[in-house]
């Protein structure tokens, strides 16, 4: 019985080395080295990607391939510190965070447009304010607004949209303007 040959030796080294005790030994010698938490993963990393790469490079007759491996570590781990020494952080002014609530102007146009829709609602044709104000404003459902007012649900859609498309346009169909109607849509005489 022979000396096993470099190959068999490289495949043993190889099965040795890319094993998950070593994976797991890795961020555990990082640790050591002072590698902090947040930053080991990504240095562990560089560690295997430095393995990998050097892999063709690596020979099992001049040591363990844990060895090699923590030599590696140790080295990659150095690097990262002497980076991180070199690291500047800039410091700025503080950022000048606009004021979230609303300005006097912005208050001021807020007022204006509420104060304009309602004086717009209540310039409309009393019947066409009736359906807005039930189902727009106190969200009851057009099939009980047309129940509670005893008229067809197609009617009190069509006012519906017809007191919309007054708001829209700026103009308002006022009671003079129409046939006097009495609450159920009947023209009155």
């Amino acid at each position: 019985m022979g000396r096993p040959s470099d190959e068999d030796e490289r495949a043993a080294a190889y099965a040795r080395l890319f094993c998950p005790a070593l994976v797991r030994a890795v961020p555990r010698w990082l640790a050591r080295l002072g590698v902090p938490l947040w930053h080991r993963a990504d240095v562990a990393g560089q560690v295997w990607l430095n393995a990998w790469e050097s892999w063709p490079r690596f020979d099992p007759k001049r040591g363990r391939p844990e060895r090699w491996l923590n030599a590696i570590a140790v080295h990659v781990a150095a690097h990262y510190h002497e980076r991180l020494q070199h690291r500047r952080e800039e410091l700025v002014d503080l950022i000048d965070v606009p004021d979230p609530a609303p300005d006097a102007f912005a208050a001021m146009e807020s007022h204006s447009i509420r104060t304009g829709t309602i004086d717009a609602v209540n310039e409309l044709d009393p019947q066409l304010r009736f359906v807005l104000m039930a189902h727009d404003l106190d969200g009851i459902p057009m099939g009980q607004v047309a129940e509670d007012a005893g008229l067809p649900l197609s009617t009190l859609y069509k006012r519906r949209t017809k007191a919309l498309g007054a708001l829209r346009d700026g103009r308002s169909p006022r009671a003079r303007h129409e046939p006097q109607r009495d609450p159920r849509g009947r023209r009155r005489g």
